[in-house]
């Protein structure tokens, strides 16, 4: 578990699971053998088989303590959940639940679910199975989308087959909370305890949003999917192969490094394996990246 302040805030890390199942060749369609190997001695074997040829990503929430607030940072892949075509996410039975009770959080004390994008791997856990029934994990919170992701996946579910696992997740995973009463839907610019301010980050899917952390001159951005894995930094015009606009994704990424880059603002990933969070460090036209428990 990750864990850290900034500012008067607490952050932690709630790991989920590793998902090994993505190729790198394949997840990054313009990657090639030879940048890959020139990044070796460091993403391997951390971040990257190279046995396999298979990249490791986490799968991990962010849970977020002020004064007045706990704020949940995507809630991963979830249990029971029917993804066939995702495996290592099909039908899961993880403590994810137990990790946060560890952590000294119940359920009914979280006050806000925040989702970067509607993809399967960041609402899972906003719903359970309770007597064949999905219902809310958290029965108190405001669950927060962005207005743009929202409109986009009501359009795509009222007009397809909800199969794929996305589709699926938004019928099992955010129509539960909508129906609950429980979804806040919120423009760009919406702000939370005066410390979490909701700002666009487009390109992997048309209305994902990043978060960005102000307490008390320090701060932080949880980005979710606007870099998967830490060879982006070396090359930030790497799309992957689930970004809806590779292109629009690629300039939200740059974007967003240029920002982070060489100040104390600490970049939260979605999707980085443990310690999951660092700061941006300016690499020539490219970046690199110092971990939490680096020394400078």
């Amino acid at each position: 578990m990750t864990k850290f302040r900034i500012g008067d805030v607490t952050v932690q890390s709630i790991w989920e699971m590793d998902d090994t199942s993505f190729a790198m060749r394949s997840f990054f369609p313009a990657s090639d053998d030879a940048a890959v190997a020139a990044e070796i001695d460091w993403i391997a074997p951390q971040f990257y088989d190279p046995q396999s040829g298979m990249v490791r990503l986490s799968i991990h929430a962010w849970l977020i303590e002020t004064s007045r607030s706990r704020i949940l940072v995507d809630t991963c892949v979830g249990n029971d959940k029917e993804r066939p075509s995702r495996p290592q996410w099909h039908r899961r039975e993880t403590p994810f639940l137990d990790r946060l009770a560890a952590a000294g959080i119940a359920p009914e004390s979280i006050d806000y679910v925040l989702c970067t994008h509607l993809h399967a791997d960041h609402v899972g856990w906003n719903t359970r199975l309770l007597d064949g029934r999905w219902v809310p994990t958290f029965p108190h919170a405001k669950y927060v989308f962005g207005r743009a992701e929202y409109d986009h996946w009501e359009r795509v579910f009222r007009s397809a087959e909800p199969g794929a696992h996305h589709l699926a997740a938004y019928a099992d995973s955010v129509l539960p909370v909508i129906e609950a009463g429980q979804a806040l839907v919120v423009d760009d610019g919406f702000v939370i305890d005066d410390r979490l301010t909701v700002e666009p980050a487009p390109g992997h899917t048309p209305g994902h949003i990043a978060v960005w952390l102000r307490s008390n001159g320090s701060s932080g951005a949880f980005t979710g999917d606007v870099i998967h894995h830490p060879i982006q930094l070396c090359h930030p015009d790497w799309s992957c192969s689930g970004c809806q606009d590779p292109a629009l994704s690629a300039r939200t990424r740059r974007r967003i490094l240029e920002r982070l880059a060489d100040t104390d603002t600490l970049l939260m990933t979605g999707h980085f394996v443990a310690p999951h969070a660092g700061h941006v460090l300016s690499r020539g036209e490219a970046f690199g990246f110092r971990f939490l428990c680096e020394e400078a």
